[in-house]
């Protein structure tokens, strides 16, 4: 089954290259694959990084963008760069788990402390590391970028403190992770997939989920779940990467300029995903629903720290380094 999905990603990029005109000599086309549809913020950035090296190179470079998964989910589109078949894709963390093990570190809850400590993390010398280690597994790291922060939401009351959340029954991703994080914290943690979630929350299933506001904004989840707390317990940001099989053929300067437009790239995409983030929060607000904002972190933090304990007594040399970052 993993062969057919790889050919079939395989044969729909050749089809899109065969309706691409002729190129100058030398060009170069960078497909790349993003589950998002146009207009998401990681998609508006590949498009903005693509724009400027087209400018840069007078036409030679550009970007032709596979996006709402013309090419598969996440995990396929990863298999494909490695092959060569496709030079970028952008992902989440969790898919090069498997390649780079340390990058699980960062599902872990409060792992960054906020925004701004985690760009400092994964901008630094901790996040340059561990996207050097990818090209033992055929891939060139080439930034990180914003998915929010997750907080809860739930229908029953508001979350003010640690003890709001008791007997709170809480959808989360299908994680052992997350489960253990809510019920560390009091609720009680139910893996529930995503697309069958506005019902269970409708239906009493669950009495609520966690995610990041626009999430919560666009699945109109506020609808039956109408108390968002910014607890941010989680910060988990996503990478982009290039074929090193691809990359290692490219001239010098066509991977400087590459690099120089991912970092660019990074900085729209941020700036993108934080304009996105305040604007659902501005939509809920004037519709009336209650954005809970002071909350003291503190007993979140400590209740969860047996979690980071259990699952990442492996990287604690990593959870070392990232807390020392100011």
């Amino acid at each position: 089954m993993k062969h057919r999905k790889s050919l079939i990603a395989a044969s729909l990029i050749a089809a899109g290259m065969a309706s691409v005109p002729l190129a100058p000599a030398g060009a170069l086309e960078i497909k790349s694959s993003d589950v998002h549809p146009m207009g998401y913020p990681t998609t508006d950035a590949i498009a903005y990084m693509g724009e400027l090296l087209n400018t840069w190179t007078g036409g030679r470079i550009g970007i032709k963008i596979f996006h709402s998964m013309q090419l598969g989910g996440e995990k396929e589109a990863l298999e494909q760069v490695q092959l060569g078949a496709l030079e970028m894709t952008r992902v989440s963390v969790g898919v090069v788990g498997p390649i780079v093990e340390e990058f699980n570190a960062f599902n872990l809850p409060y792992f960054f402390r906020s925004v701004d400590h985690m760009h400092k993390v994964v901008d630094g010398e901790i996040g340059t590391d561990l996207l050097n280690k990818l090209e033992a597994g055929g891939l060139i790291g080439l930034g990180y970028m914003d998915a929010g922060s997750r907080s809860f939401y739930n229908n029953v009351r508001p979350i003010k403190s640690i003890d709001d959340v008791k007997g709170l029954k809480i959808r989360v991703m299908q994680n052992p992770i997350f489960i253990e994080m809510v019920n560390a914290m009091g609720g009680n943690g139910l893996p529930i997939a995503f697309n069958e979630l506005y019902t269970a929350m409708q239906t009493g299933v669950v009495d609520g989920a966690e995610n990041n506001p626009p999430s919560y904004e666009s699945g109109k989840h506020y609808e039956v779940a109408r108390y968002y707390t910014l607890t941010e317990h989680l910060m988990v940001p996503e990478i982009f990467v290039f074929s090193k099989k691809v990359w290692d053929t490219l001239p010098a300067l066509d991977q400087q300029l590459i690099r120089k437009a991912s970092a660019l790239a990074v900085e729209r995409e941020r700036a993108l995903w934080a304009a996105r983030e305040q604007a659902s929060l501005d939509k809920l607000r004037a519709q009336g629903y209650e954005i809970i904002t002071d909350i003291d972190k503190t007993p979140f933090i400590e209740a969860t720290a047996p979690v980071r304990e259990k699952f990442g007594e492996k990287f604690s040399d990593l959870i070392k380094r990232a807390a020392a970052v100011d």
